[in-house]
């Protein structure tokens, strides 16, 4: 889990961005990843046992010659079911039909929960439904701005302004999909926010 910390003028809150995983979070508890497991393919029960939990995924590497870019997706279960999942079979397009064929299995960390901290406890925390595109304390950290959006698509974001101490949302604004970004009469906090996040993708 990657976090990503900020602090207020005065080193009160703490803001961490949780990261989810776009295809399987490891489960609470599960096992770390380089410790030796007994791992089966169970291809008449690939139903884990009860109470069993997730514990590490990976991603083969293509076959040589292969039409693909990765190999199969294996779930690995504490009980030590292997689950595989293979890619189907690549179709080829006709006059009729434009075939759209699987070409792999990837999965990358992705920031999805706003976490206030203070004093080493959660105060607030917030989830749009979009990933956390980029953050920023307002006001010497009485307040919070936050810019939500897609993983993939047109870049406009969902500019939310919060106040620490309450967690209730003082102000939105959304970027026009016509300029793929905020119009000139946004305000001053979207606006600095929307700055810093142009800047963070230069720098990329």
């Amino acid at each position: 889990m990657q976090e990503l910390l900020g602090t207020d003028p005065n080193g009160l809150v703490l803001l961490v961005l949780l990261t989810g995983m776009m295809m399987l979070p490891l489960a609470a508890g599960a096992q770390k990843v380089g410790e030796a497991l007994q791992h089966k393919t169970d291809s008449a029960n690939l139903t884990p046992a009860a109470g069993s939990y997730i514990v590490k995924y990976y991603v083969e590497e293509a076959a040589p010659g292969s039409a693909y870019e990765t190999g199969p997706l294996h779930i690995i279960y504490s009980d030590s079911l292997d689950v595989v999942q293979k890619l189907p079979p690549k179709k080829d397009s006709t006059d009729r039909e434009i075939v759209q064929n699987q070409e792999g299995i990837t999965s990358y960390a992705v920031p999805l929960v706003l976490v206030l901290y203070r004093s080493g406890k959660i105060i607030r925390s917030r989830q749009q439904g979009q990933m956390v595109w980029s953050w920023a304390f307002v006001d010497g950290g009485k307040r919070v701005a936050v810019v939500w959006g897609l993983t993939h698509g047109p870049e406009v974001g969902d500019f939310q302004l919060y106040d620490v101490n309450t967690g209730r949302m003082l102000s939105e604004v959304f970027g026009d999909s016509d300029i793929q970004g905020l119009k000139p009469n946004a305000p001053k906090w979207a606006k600095k926010l929307e700055e810093q996040l142009n800047d963070g993708h230069k720098s990329e």
